[in-house]
């Protein structure tokens, strides 16, 4: 074990959602970074033995790296907490808020961020109330290019965009594969923006702004988001007051969700200097593409520092 904990520290991943492959390479690549660091890391599969291995193993704190279900919806958190185990992130609580997309967008649009207009539409009621009621006026209220994705997912698992009304019900379906609940946003032409906050020592902090660039068709897709062919990261091209400006924007997210530890906010920035923010997750991807690693590479630090920085955070109490 490392002087900074009395104990190995569980890097959390896994897990029986959609995005456990993703997960997994999350947690391969922390147990990496931390190790790096002379942290002693060891990778936890979320699963039936999870509990008893962290208290068979005497770990001093834990570091979940677990996305979707389970990871993000306050689940882990929850087991955690009653474990009295020491955690990096947010508390259950604030992750059911935050990982409902409905809700913490309108919580972010009351305290004045700028979101995009959206609507919210059940399965259910999609099937009673039939497509041909429903699109004319979502269409109406958000204009003909929209964004459906599911209210509670990440890393654009059935997302679609969408050109013209009779392309949308099938998006909706597509959706519903997901989640019994779908988003239709307002679509925001502009460049992909992700922003990594992080409470180090000195207090919460928004990291170097990541421009975040997909081939063309791959937009919308899943396996682009981790696959390097498809995405390219880079530093974003803005003046120092833009980047204080989308920077103070993902802090405020993070405070209006109550989140702690770490957060990432995905911005889209139009032509006119303009933005919105998507969402904010509560737990970023930390594979080797992924927008964290680059931000803290990029930002004079590394992914290892931060997250032994964390890890001590929670240690500490």
């Amino acid at each position: 074990m490392s002087e900074d904990f009395p104990g190995p520290v569980a890097v959390i991943a896994g897990g029986l959602s959609h995005e456990r492959d993703v997960s997994l390479a999350s947690g391969r690549n922390l147990v990496r970074e931390l190790r790096a660091q002379g942290v002693e890391a060891h990778a936890y599969d979320f699963d039936r033995n999870l509990m008893h291995a962290l208290e068979r193993d005497k770990v001093a704190a834990a570091f979940p790296v677990l996305h979707g279900q389970f990871g993000e919806d306050g689940e882990i958190q929850t087991l955690l907490e009653l474990l009295g185990l020491p955690y990096v992130g947010s508390s259950s609580n604030a992750c059911r808020v935050a990982w409902d997309k409905g809700t913490a967008r309108e919580l972010m649009r009351r305290a004045g961020i700028p979101v995009p207009q959206s609507v919210g539409l059940s399965a259910q009621t999609f099937r009673d109330i039939g497509a041909n009621a429903l699109m004319e006026h979502v269409m109406t209220r958000l204009g003909d290019r929209v964004v459906v994705k599911p209210t509670r997912c990440g890393s654009a698992l059935g997302v679609t965009g969408v050109d013209g009304m009779g392309a949308l019900p099938s998006a909706l379906v597509g959706s519903y594969a997901y989640c019994d609940d779908a988003l239709i946003e307002r679509f925001h032409h502009g460049v992909d923006v992700s922003v990594v906050c992080v409470e180090r020592p000195g207090g919460l902090e928004a990291l170097m702004p990541v421009w975040v660039e997909y081939e063309k068709g791959h937009e919308f897709d899943f396996s682009a988001r981790y696959t390097a062919e498809y995405v390219s990261l880079s530093r974003a091209p803005f003046t120092d007051e833009q980047v204080a400006e989308i920077g103070r924007t993902a802090v405020e997210a993070h405070r209006v969700l109550g989140l702690s530890g770490v957060s990432r906010s995905d911005f889209i920035v139009e032509p006119d200097g303009s933005f919105v923010v998507l969402e904010t997750a509560i737990t970023p991807g930390m594979t080797e593409t992924s927008v964290m690693p680059y931000a803290c590479t990029h930002s004079g630090t590394s992914l290892g520092e931060v997250a032994r920085d964390l890890l001590r955070g929670v240690v500490a109490g």
